[in-house]
């Protein structure tokens, strides 16, 4: 661009397209290419390359491509986007590669499609000598029954040597999916883990990427060392953040007319892009300035009596051991102002203000604050039950407390027995009135080319067999669960998912929440596939009902940046968006928002 020739550059040098030209071979990025490469020409079968988002795994692999255009004895194909709505269609998608003057009609049924593609490699890997590979980009999307096929694909093989050579990367979720299939995840060759790089690599990235885009014979550093370190820090040495930090920061010199880029203009940047380098690069600083203040506020504080601390303090770098959480999960925890509830009778009160007593906890139980559900914490259950412990313990006075003399010559106070009668006809009426979560979560109607199996994804966040299996258990007019008809309407189990809350606190977008399953669908199938993924989780609560939540796949630890995407959603397809980081303690997850 015209601009950047201020600089002395004749082209974009921190473009976000993964451009081969700028592939920059760090040290663990060429050992990675180097294993990849000489596992898929040994013919060695499976390779899994796992990186987080930003690691550069789209630059790999298109940088392998590239090497393997020019070699005739190599055939590469590419799936970019795995997610198949059925495994037909991957079947479909796959024969069509491997045999692209043939495409198969779409009345083959899978064992035809399967023996189309068997007689593709054996007629390019034992006929003509060809090595084919088949390289998938996002694999975490790879639908269960789709990796089932992969597997049977790797069974094509000659006496030397796999038929088919496989190249899968994926982010850190497909490991959990290796973990589920075990039968899948034995036929690894190869598996690698991408990881950010260290500073010196990304030093060396940011001045190969200015190299190749300067003018010959001119080479100029834009960036300082300070800078460069500044870089690294806010980053974290994720090359994707890398150059979306480098491209602000040249734009930044442009505009303010400088010759380079030190570490304020970059630390300025990185706050007002939204990167972490508020949440990670400048985090020292600024928990060692709140420790002191933190210290400083204990030494001053220390003699005013029954001033307490706890919560007083917000900070993520600052530690948290003792210290009031609102994130943290409502399991093993008890509240300060208990319920009447809760109290013991006192033993030296007569047996009819025991009794009464009793009568006024019971009515404090009917009070209409949210219950725990029935996954929840032994503490919270004991706390659920302390009503009918406390009227065991309001008949208890009316034996204990009386002499033998009188129990043998007098009865019960008949004003007692009524108010310990009434006492239990109201336990009864609250634990009848209590709200209870469903069993469904409703009923979704199937349209063309949609599956059980992906059903269960949509809805669950994450496709097990168990899942399939209650949902055929519900639905018994279901005879075949491979082959269901459109317009069948599907009654969908309400089953509890545990979560397991990180210790750094969560933020999601929220782009709609719907009270019907069917409707929530409908947002999925509807969404914009140039608009970030979204995902739908089913919640419950006892004062609210049941609920689905439409939110974004991506969670944030930094709120900055959450703030800016729903910004950026506004801006660019008018989306209201909000912020989610607590939900209500006794909420009921039917998918785990922490997971996937």
């Amino acid at each position: 661009m015209d601009y950047f020739s201020i600089l002395d550059l004749h082209r974009e040098p921190f473009s976000n397209s993964p451009d081969p030209e700028f592939f920059f071979q760090s040290r663990q990025h060429q050992g990675c290419l180097q294993r990849l490469e000489l596992a898929l020409r040994l013919r060695r079968g499976l390779n899994v390359i796992i990186g987080d988002v930003g690691t550069g795994k789209t630059t790999l692999c298109r940088q392998l491509i590239r090497k393997f255009s020019g070699d005739p004895d190599l055939e590469t194909h590419l799936i970019l986007d795995p997610d198949f709505s059925s495994p037909a269609d991957f079947l479909q998608a796959v024969a069509e590669m491997f045999d692209p003057g043939q495409t198969p009609p779409e009345t083959d049924d899978p064992w035809q499609l399967k023996e189309k593609i068997k007689n593709a490699l054996f007629q390019k890997g034992v006929d003509q000598k060809k090595t084919v590979v088949l390289i998938i980009d996002e694999g975490q999307k790879l639908p269960g029954q789709c990796l089932e096929l992969l597997r049977e694909f790797l069974n094509y093989e000659t006496n030397e040597h796999k038929l088919l050579q496989i190249a899968i990367f994926a982010q850190p979720e497909f490991e959990r999916t290796l973990e589920s299939r075990s039968n899948f995840a034995d036929r690894i060759n190869l598996k690698h883990v991408l990881g950010p790089m260290d500073f010196r690599d990304t030093r060396d990235m940011i001045r190969y990427r200015l190299s190749q885009s300067s003018e010959a014979g001119h080479r100029e550093n834009l960036f300082t060392l300070p800078g460069l370190w500044a870089v690294y820090r806010a980053t974290g040495g994720y090359p994707r953040k890398i150059i979306h930090l480098c491209h602000q920061c040249l734009l930044a010199v442009i505009i303010q007319n400088r010759r380079r880029a030190g570490w304020a203009l970059v630390r300025s940047c990185g706050m007002r892009a939204g990167a972490s380098t508020r949440s990670r690069g400048f985090r020292p600083v600024l928990a060692a300035g709140l420790l002191l203040a933190l210290a400083a506020a204990v030494v001053l504080l220390a003699p005013i009596p029954g001033l307490q601390l706890a919560g007083q303090w917000t900070s993520d770098s600052i530690p948290t051991d003792g210290l009031e959480q609102k994130s943290i999960p409502s399991e093993g925890l008890k509240t300060d102002g208990q319920r009447s509830e809760d109290r013991q009778p006192n033993p030296s009160s007569s047996p009819a203000a025991q009794a009464a007593d009793s009568q006024n906890s019971a009515m404090a139980a009917s009070d209409p604050a949210p219950e725990s559900h029935k996954n929840a914490a032994p503490t919270e259950a004991s706390a659920l039950s302390s009503s009918a412990k406390t009227a065991k313990a309001a008949e208890k006075p009316a034996v204990d407390f009386t002499s033998k003399e009188a129990d043998s010559t007098a009865e019960t106070d008949p004003a007692e027995k009524a108010a310990t009668k009434t006492l239990g006809e109201m336990e009864t009426t609250a634990a009848d009135s209590e709200p209870k979560p469903p069993e469904f979560l409703g009923t979704v109607v199937l349209q063309s080319r949609e599956t059980l199996w992906r059903l269960v994804e949509k809805v669950y966040g994450v496709f097990e067999e168990d899942y399939l299996q209650s949902i055929r258990n519900a639905n018994p007019q279901i005879r075949n669960p491979k082959r269901v008809e459109v317009g069948v309407g599907i009654r969908v189990p309400a089953i509890p998912t545990k979560t397991e809350p990180p210790r750094s606190r969560t933020w999601w977008i929220r782009l709609e929440q719907k009270a019907g399953l069917n409707e929530a669908i409908d947002v999925l199938r509807s969404h914009p596939e140039e608009m970030p993924p979204i995902r739908v989780i089913p919640h419950w609560h006892p004062s609210e009902g049941l609920a689905f939540s439409v939110l974004l796949k991506e969670r944030f630890t930094d709120r900055t940046a959450a703030g800016l995407e729903v910004e950026r959603l506004k801006t660019a397809s008018g989306v209201e968006a909000e912020l989610v980081s607590d939900w209500k303690p006794d909420t009921v997850f039917y998918a785990d928002p922490y997971r996937g």
